[in-house]
């Protein structure tokens, strides 16, 4: 596992038309890593991490999953998504929210070069979890489809 900054964002070859956000639901220090995730998706029975990035508190990007393979995140909505995953609960940092942003903005932008829609969404929207527990919808800029709205030039 590694990290990434800057952000060098390259679609997977696998088809992928959504972007799930997560939190880890823990703002304990020692739970802002992604080998604890690592290890406790391990205990669940996965073959390894289930999201493809994870975001801690200092705003690092750090790669889980390989981008080639499914993302085990959101059960019965996996297939064509990618999954990113921001450490915390009630406590996240302005770091987070920014390194969410850059991400998100990478991959719109990749995907869009591309002519391929790509949509975002809260892991909530397809279950009956409340993960991520921050607006993620103001965070990243989404309109209520989950596309990334254009900014708007200030004058």
């Amino acid at each position: 596992m590694m990290r990434v900054q800057p952000i060098d964002f390259r679609p997977p070859k696998r088809g992928v038309i959504k972007v799930f956000i997560h939190c880890s639901a823990s703002d304990r220090p020692e739970h802002d890593n992604i080998a604890t995730i690592t290890q406790w998706h391990l205990e669940r029975g996965f073959h390894k991490i289930g999201y493809h990035y994870f975001i801690n508190k200092r705003g690092e990007i750090w790669i889980g999953r390989d981008l080639e393979l499914t993302p085990a995140a959101q059960e019965g909505y996996n297939a064509g998504s990618i999954a990113i995953c921001v450490g915390g609960l009630n406590q996240f940092s302005d770091e987070q929210f920014k390194s969410l942003k850059a991400m998100c903005m990478a991959i719109d932008t990749a995907y869009k070069q591309r002519k391929l829609p790509v949509t975002f969404h809260g892991h909530c929207e397809v279950s009956n979890k409340t993960c991520p527990v921050f607006n993620y919808r103001l965070v990243v800029g989404l309109d209520e489809k989950g596309n990334i709205k254009p900014a708007v030039a200030r004058p």
